[in-house]
């Protein structure tokens, strides 16, 4: 790989494929799930970037109605790790999830009468329970994660200070990804967590075929060693991820079309 793995996306920018997480990328970690906003500036940035690239996606564990008013309709959102979509603005779910919302809406309320409503994050199609405001609840909750899944058939996945139950369908970011990219090249991808490195694994199948892929590993303080260990960039919080969106838009400006 060339010392700017990043210059790969000035050979042939309509080819190019960029996929962001969400949470701790393009948005500062917020103390509450809710809280979380799309950086000053970057949505107008990733409009930019969709002018000249194949294809921009947004590739989260949150619902697409979250994420739907912040990223801009040029962008493609995948949600709950690609149980749903939106494409061109239209929302779409996968059809083999649609059975679990009863399951899940049970779950929910049995989270919020045990830990409190305010740790649990309701998704529709899945949910998570925080401990980030309180460490000492995260032995209690993986405790109840692993009981639930064991009683309800539910998948548990672990994240950051945080713990999911998702419907036992084999989607992930790494899936999500290698759909989305197809006939794309370079691909690159952006993540700071555990839930991340799926995707890094699709770009490893992805590699495989002879796409260029870059991995982008958003580090702070709760990032994953194995993240950073496995990333072609390491860069410095949302802050320095955007300074790399910015470095990839002024190579594809820099291009004769």
């Amino acid at each position: 790989m060339s010392h700017d793995p990043l210059a790969a996306f000035g050979t042939a920018p309509s080819r190019g494929g960029l996929f962001l997480d969400f949470d701790g990328v393009l948005a500062d970690i917020a103390p509450e799930p809710d809280a979380a906003r799309i950086r000053q500036g970057v949505d107008t940035l990733l409009i930019e970037l969709s002018a000249h690239l194949g294809r921009v996606a947004v590739i989260s564990g949150r619902p697409v109605s979250y994420l739907d008013a912040m990223v801009p309709t040029e962008v493609d959102i995948v949600g709950l790790y690609g149980l749903e979509w939106r494409h061109h603005g239209v929302h779409h779910t996968l059809h083999e999830a649609e059975p679990y919302r009863a399951t899940v809406r049970e779950l929910v309320d049995e989270a919020s009468a045990v830990f409190g409503a305010g740790v649990v994050e309701a998704k529709g199609l899945s949910l998570t329970i925080h401990y980030r405001s309180d460490e000492a609840l995260a032995v209690p909750m993986r405790v109840w994660v692993g009981e639930q899944a064991e009683r309800t058939g539910m998948e548990p996945r672990p994240a950051k200070r945080s713990f999911e139950l998702h419907p036992p369908i084999k989607r992930d970011k790494g899936t999500a990804l290698v759909e989305l990219a197809e006939d794309l090249d370079p691909v690159a991808y952006f993540g700071d967590d555990l839930g991340d490195l799926p995707a890094f694994d699709g770009l490893d199948r992805l590699g495989t075929h002879g796409v260029s892929t870059i991995r982008v590993a958003v580090d702070s303080a709760e990032a994953p060693p194995i993240l950073r260990s496995r990333a072609d960039i390491v860069t410095d919080g949302p802050a320095g991820a955007e300074s790399l969106l910015r470095q990839i838009l002024a190579s594809v400006e820099a291009t004769p079309s």
